[in-house]
């Protein structure tokens, strides 16, 4: 389940008192944050930090994920004085680089403010690379152009070019530009007359935000024969998933789908190919996807299908392809179909907290295909039914309000708490 827009409370800002008789005019500012138009987990993001100029806010700092499956969207600000005011969001990865950052001049009113603000990159960084092969020089070691992948995307020169010069300007060595703030990995080959013999994988870098930063690699002797292929299918990291629809799609426990099994080159209808293996839709270290080796140089499409038990309830119907280079690694993100019914069920209760529930709850639902169904009701749960795939329900009861993501199985239930928020 996850909570794109839920508000967070218990931010409090300094308040500033004006001097002067009465009392003076006062507004609520409640933020929701979305990064290049995605959701924080979705952009990379670990940490929000909220900052307005001239005031103090404690905490300034909040997690992208709150537990249980929900998505901080947003948060309360809490109360100011009426006037003009400069808001700066910034989105932080896990080693606490700005991945993203905006400002903006806000204005707030008398009574509630709420803001959507959508959180741009940051221009992001350099690596100025620097290599030797062997402890040698391109020239001494004979070395004519070096390929290379960064984080599984193939690396060419201005012109488009896979084979990158390995000397250029009387230096050994290339510069590598936008890369987010961060950690990056760097796969490398070297040629000789065309011929891969040096090899270096997994070069970890990090860059930081309008700097340039240097590197040194020196790649032993190697000759790679095939590729990696880094195929995944989490729906929160990748353009992969279980049920894509106008919402995105699902995640292995979303789709509540326990194994993925991979295969090569399918036909063009997602079935057929060569088995890569079958491995858990999310292994224990958290992540949705999986490596394959031993991938031939040239294009190659991958295709997947999601078993529960023993039953195949998702298959990948437009395979996604990608090309691969000897030595070096390239992601492929693949999502799959519901199949079948291509219909489930899933029943939502409210949580207000410590709070009496109020009476009544209006809804509106969004099904999977973009398909929306209002109502009212009082009671503690609603249950739905219909197309396999991520939903989203809007709700009000009183004071209190929920925006939430949540998935309906393919030929299977779900159940989700709904968290509500003043």
């Amino acid at each position: 389940m996850r909570a794109p827009l839920t508000a967070m409370a218990g931010l409090a800002a300094a308040a500033v008192f004006g001097s002067g008789c009465g009392d003076p005019a006062r507004g609520n500012l409640e933020v929701n944050w979305t990064f290049a138009g995605n959701s924080c987990l979705a952009a990379g993001v670990q940490t929000i930090q909220v900052d307005i100029a001239h005031e103090l806010l404690t905490p300034n700092q909040f997690s992208c994920q709150l537990g249980g499956g929900t998505i901080a969207g947003g948060a309360n600000l809490g109360t100011y004085l009426a006037g003009q005011y400069s808001l700066t969001i910034s989105g932080l990865g896990a080693d606490g680089a700005v991945l993203y950052q905006t400002q903006q001049d806000i204005a707030i009113h008398r009574g509630d403010n709420v803001l959507d603000i959508d959180v741009q990159k940051v221009p992001g960084g350099s690596i100025s690379l620097n290599w030797t092969f062997g402890g040698l020089t391109c020239a001494r070691a004979g070395v004519t152009s070096v390929r290379m992948s960064v984080d599984g995307a193939l690396i060419t020169d201005q012109a488009g070019n896979l084979d990158v010069a390995c000397s250029a300007n009387g230096a050994d060595g290339t510069s590598i530009s936008p890369l987010a703030p961060g950690r990056h990995r760097i796969d490398l080959v070297g040629l000789k007359s065309g011929v891969r013999s040096y090899w270096l994988q997994n070069v970890q870098v990090s860059v930081a935000d309008r700097v340039d930063t240097s590197a040194r690699v020196d790649l032993p002797v190697g000759q790679p024969t095939s590729a990696t292929a880094d195929v995944s299918w989490d729906a929160l990291l990748s353009g992969g998933g279980f049920a894509l629809g106008t919402q995105g799609a699902m995640t292995c426990a979303e789709a509540q789908v326990d194994v993925v099994s991979i295969a090569v080159d399918p036909n063009l209808d997602g079935t057929g190919g060569t088995l890569a293996g079958e491995v858990a839709c999310r292994d224990t270290g958290g992540v949705e996807g999986a490596q394959v080796s031993t991938i031939p140089a040239g294009m190659h499409s991958f295709a997947i299908s999601g078993v529960r038990g023993s039953t195949v309830v998702y298959q990948t119907r437009h395979p996604a392809s990608a090309r691969f280079e000897p030595g070096l690694l390239s992601n492929v993100d693949v999502d799959a179909d519901a199949v079948g019914s291509a219909g489930g069920e899933a029943t939502l209760s409210w949580d207000f907290g410590t709070a009496s529930p109020p009476c009544p709850v209006a809804y509106t639902l969004t099904d999977a295909n973009g398909n929306k169904q209002s109502g009212s009701m009082c009671g503690q749960s609603l249950r739905v039914a219909g197309v396999s795939g991520l939903w989203g329900i809007d709700a009000t009861a009183g004071a209190f309000q929920a925006h939430i993501l949540f998935g309906v199985p393919n030929q299977t239930t779900a159940s989700w708490i709904i968290p509500f928020s003043k």
